[in-house]
């Protein structure tokens, strides 16, 4: 089994067990990192929706309808409590995709990193003509090139125009996604699928960063607005 079979069954069964999907797992690095994320991104809906009935509603119920007493207000409380319970369950199992509505941009960032695993298999820095031509069909011309891109592909995510890349950092690669058809208003960090990720506003569009942790946030952060805006120093003698 290759990679790219290994993340494709990865995002539609991630509980398999078969022996060909659990022996790739074993002999690839990456591809166990991203298992690991799954894993954990499972965990956390089955959590959500794990929302326990409040203990003898059946019960009271029951007793309120055989009774008759106090059948108004009984009818009030009960409706209240089943009213509660739902909305703490559609909460927890679906505010995932409430928050999706009202900023979609990470969700659908970190659902594009499994449709592209080819995008982890190259090592070695693209050429800056690659870039450079990458950004071009977005109508962005670069000051600079950021060192150790090793990915570049102009991508359609949800309704976003994005520049998608690989960057190799001293510590793990981060995935960057230049954003040209959207400015957020400011920088927020948030966790989505396992993953740790970065956005914020940035010449004219949006920098969007993820990777297992925010270490190398900042140095890639930097690097992008040396390319996008220019460095500080030249902005400061054109005044």
């Amino acid at each position: 089994m290759e990679c790219l079979e290994f993340r494709r069954r990865l995002g539609a069964e991630p509980h398999a067990r078969d022996a060909a999907f659990l022996a790739h797992r074993d002999a690839c690095l990456r591809c166990a990192e991203a298992w690991q994320r799954a894993q954990h991104f499972e965990r956390r809906i089955e959590e959500a929706l794990a929302v326990a009935v409040p203990e003898g509603l059946a019960e009271r119920a029951l007793l309120a309808q055989a009774t008759g007493v106090r059948r108004a207000r009984r009818h009030r409380a009960l409706s209240f409590a089943m009213a509660a319970s739902l909305l703490v369950a559609l909460a927890a199992g679906f505010a995932g995709l409430a928050w999706m509505r009202h900023d979609p941009l990470p969700a659908l960032a970190v659902a594009h990193i499994a449709e592209e695993p080819q995008a982890f298999a190259a090592t070695a820095a693209m050429p800056a003509e690659r870039v450079r031509a990458g950004f071009a069909v977005r109508g962005i011309n670069l000051r600079e090139v950021p060192d150790g891109i090793s990915f570049v592909n102009d991508c359609r995510v949800g309704p976003y125009h994005t520049v998608h890349m690989v960057m190799r950092t001293d510590t793990e690669p981060v995935v960057v996604f230049y954003v040209a058809n959207r400015r957020t208003p400011h920088l927020r960090e948030f966790r989505q699928g396992g993953w740790q990720g970065r956005e914020l506003p940035l010449a004219g569009g949006t920098l969007l960063m993820l990777a297992s942790d925010a270490q190398p946030f900042p140095a890639v952060e930097h690097a992008w607005r040396d390319a996008l805006e220019g460095p500080a120093e030249a902005a400061l003698g054109s005044y």
